[in-house]
């Protein structure tokens, strides 16, 4: 990946977060995050997400924008899989999961879904989510991704359990 000149920001003081084909996210000594992305489209694209989410409790605050790079929030604390494979799951954390796919339905995304790689979870057991440049592009009337994450670690069978019980109406939609 070429641009590695970002106005005000020398990256070499930057500490590397991910390195891959499409795109380097670095985490800048003031605690904000850089995406620089190969794909100039999913990087507006991205972008215009996290802007339009701004007041939303579920996504990153985002600070610029320039062709082919965000400046964002940095997320703090650990990846959603690495979390359950620590913690497992527990009612809380399931009823989270439903609530930010219920914001997904508000803010009227197509794709009401993400893979659970691009959860959050802070000390505090607040979610925040990253990546999201296909919640209007694609269409997915139920988190498929993130229930086959859920069976993946194997915690989908608690997962519907509360679901069930707590939201019998998901429960029947989201089931099949």
């Amino acid at each position: 990946m070429k641009h590695t000149s970002i106005p005000g920001i020398n990256l070499t003081t930057c500490k590397i977060l991910h390195d891959s084909k499409k795109e380097k996210i670095y985490l800048t000594p003031d605690y904000k995050v850089i995406k620089i992305c190969k794909n100039l489209d999913e990087c507006r694209r991205e972008y215009l997400i996290l802007r339009y989410c701004q007041n939303n409790k579920y996504f990153p605050k985002v600070y610029e924008y320039h062709a082919g790079y965000i400046i964002r929030e940095y997320i703090s604390g650990i990846c959603l899989i690495d979390y359950i494979k620590k913690q497992s799951i527990d009612e809380s954390l399931v009823l989270s999961l439903v609530d930010l796919i219920e914001n997904f339905k508000l803010l009227h995304f197509t794709r009401l879904d993400t893979g659970i790689s691009h959860i959050f979870i802070n000390k505090n057991g607040t979610l925040k989510v990253i990546g999201l440049k296909n919640n209007y592009l694609r269409k997915e009337k139920y988190p498929k991704h993130m229930i086959s994450g859920l069976r993946k670690l194997k915690v989908s069978k608690k997962f519907f359990k509360v679901l069930k019980k707590q939201h019998p109406d998901l429960y029947q939609k989201w089931k099949d």
